[in-house]
C-alpha cells in the first residue's frame, strides 16, 4: 500500500491518545519529551534507539514527508538518496510518537518547536536532523522552471520518477548531461553512484547514447570515486568527465533550447540532471544553529556550537560525512548520551 498522508496519519498516530487530546502530545509527555525533527537515517533511528534505551520517556518524531519513512522504491534506486532508517511501522510498534508536520522555528526560552500548522511542541531536550537544502549559484537562466524541467532528484522520489521518464522518452542517440556542483551536491559519494546510475541506464537502454559530467569541483572525490569503481568494473562504463575550466564550470542554462553555458563554450543536451550545492536546511537556520557556511558546526557529542543544548545530527552538520551508514551511526550515539 502507498504511504499517502492520510493512510500515515491513520496509522502512525491514530493510536496516541493525547495526540487527540492536545492536538498532539500524549500524557506521557508531561515528563519533558526528547523531541527529535528530522524523519531521515539519523533522525529516525535516534528516535527509535532513545525510545528502546527509554522506555518511560517520551519521544516525539516531527517529519514532514510521509515518503521519507518507508523503503524506497526499487525502481528509483539509484536517483534518489537512499532512505536506510526505520520505517514508521517500526518507529510506531517502539512507542515513538509520530507528528507529520514541517518544524519552521524553534521558540529557546519558551522550549517549544513551532509547526508549520501553526500547533507547538514543548520539549525537554531536542534534536535536529533538518537536513540539507538547495544554495543558489547565482547561475542565470536556472530558477524554478528550470529546476522542474531539468530535476536534480537528489532526495525527491517525484523528482526521481520525472528524470526517470525523460529518459525513457530519448531518442536513441541522445545526449545526456550530468551536472555537478563544486561540493559534490554535498554528497560526493551519491555523486559518483549517480554518474554509475546514468551510466548503467544509458548502457541497457540506449547504448548508442553519450553521457557527460560537467563536474564544478577542481579535485573531484565524485570522480575519483567513479574512476576506481570503474577500474573493477567487469563491463567498465566511461563517461566524458569534465573538470573546471573544460565545461565543468556552468554559467548560464536556457532549458528552452537545451543548452549549458560553461567555461569551456555551449553544450547541447537532451536531458540534464542538475545537481545544486547543498547546505543545511531550512530549519537549522531558522533555529540561529548555522554558521556563515551554511551549515552548522558541532563537537564530537554532536552537540551545537551555537546552541549547546541541542544535538543536530545527519548531513547538516559542519563537516559531516555524509554516508546512510554515518547518519545511523550518529543516531544511535546521539540516542546514547540522551539515554544515559
Amino acid at each position: 500500500m502507498m504511504l499517502t498522508r492520510r493512510h500515515f496519519l491513520h496509522t502512525a498516530l491514530g493510536g496516541a491518545t493525547a495526540l487527540g487530546a492536545a492536538g498532539l502530545i500524549g500524557p506521557r509527555a508531561r515528563a519533558e519529551p526528547v523531541i527529535v525533527v528530522g524523519g531521515g537515517p539519523a533522525g529516525a533511528r535516534a528516535a527509535l534507539t532513545l525510545r528502546r534505551a527509554a522506555p518511560d520517556r517520551p519521544v516525539i518524531l516531527v517529519e514532514r514527508d510521509p515518503t521519507r519513512l518507508r523503503p524506497v522504491e526499487t525502481a528509483l534506486q539509484g536517483f534518489t538518496r537512499p532512505a536506510g532508517g526505520p520505517d514508521h511501522r517500526r518507529l510506531r510498534a517502539a512507542g515513538v510518537d509520530l507528528v507529520l508536520d514541517d518544524a519552521v522555528g524553534v521558540d529557546w526560552r519558551a522550549g517549544r518547536v513551532e509547526l508549520f500548522s501553526g500547533r507547538t511542541l514543548p520539549f525537554g531536550r531536542l534534536v535536529l536532523a533538518p537536513g540539507t537544502a538547495p544554495r543558489d549559484e547565482g547561475i542565470a537562466g536556472y530558477d524554478a522552471a528550470a529546476a522542474h524541467h531539468w530535476p536534480a532528484a537528489w532526495g525527491s522520489p517525484r523528482a526521481a520518477r520525472r528524470l526517470l521518464a525523460q529518459l525513457g522518452a530519448l531518442p536513441a542517440s541522445a545526449h545526456v548531461v550530468l551536472r555537478l556542483p563544486a561540493d559534490g551536491g554535498g554528497y560526493p559519494a551519491i555523486a559518483a553512484d549517480r554518474a554509475r546510475a546514468l551510466a548503467r541506464y544509458l548502457r541497457d537502454h540506449r547504448p548508442d547514447a553519450r553521457l557527460t559530467v560537467l563536474d564544478g569541483a577542481r579535485q573531484s572525490q565524485a570522480a575519483a570515486l567513479y574512476d576506481a569503481h570503474l577500474a573493477g568494473a567487469e563491463v567498465p562504463i566511461p563517461v566524458d568527465w569534465r573538470g573546471p575550466g573544460a565545461g565543468g564550470g556552468v554559467l548560464w542554462v536556457n532549458t528552452a533550447r537545451g543548452v549549458l553555458g560553461t567555461d569551456a563554450g555551449e553544450i547541447r543536451a537532451d536531458a540534464v540532471n542538475f545537481i545544486v550545492p547543498q547546505q543545511a536546511g531550512d530549519l537549522a537556520r531558522l533555529a540561529g544553529l548555522t554558521d556563515d557556511s551554511g551549515w552548522c558546526p558541532c563537537d564530537d557529542a554532536h552537540r551545537s556550537r551555537l546552541r549547546p543544548q541541542t544535538m543536530v545530527l545527519g548531513d547538516a552538520r559542519k563537516g559531516a560525512t555524509r554516508t546512510t551508514a554515518a547518519a545511523r551511526a550518529q543516531g544511535r550515539a546521539v540516542a546514547a548520551v540522551l539515554s544515559a
